[in-house]
């Protein structure tokens, strides 16, 4: 007995439906982005051009997490992408959230979780 046409697209369009859930699903469970957070501290260096030191911090307390970060000088994207990873609880100094009496401030990117094999592969951290 042979398949309708009506049926073979029905399937194909659920199956595509499911394929792209599941794709979603992934992306999400990858997404580190709800435990990336900025702030800032005092800083005697900062606080001669007017500003703090502002610092990235993993919040997640297992995972390590790989981050794209862009710097905005004068609300002006600047060339160039920093990409690092950051260990479970850690946190790294970006820089001055004032130079030559301007703004500059840091947009997060991406954050993914890596592993710890993944990260020493992709930047050869040591221990």
């Amino acid at each position: 007995m042979p398949i309708s046409p009506a049926i073979v697209r029905s399937l194909i369009c659920f199956t595509g439906l499911l394929c792209m859930l599941n794709g979603s699903a992934v992306a999400e469970q990858d997404d580190a982005s709800e435990f990336v957070a900025f702030y800032q501290q005092p800083d005697e260096d900062c606080e001669e051009k007017g500003g703090e030191r502002v610092f990235v911090k993993s919040t997640h307390d297992s995972q390590v997490i790989d981050l794209q970060i862009d710097r905005y000088f004068y609300e002006i994207r600047q060339p160039g992408r920093s990409m690092f990873a950051l260990r479970p609880a850690a946190s790294q100094a970006l820089g001055c959230s004032r130079v030559f009496d301007a703004e500059q401030r840091w947009e997060l990117i991406a954050a993914e979780f890596i592993s710890e094999a993944r990260m020493k592969e992709r930047y050869g951290y040591h221990e």
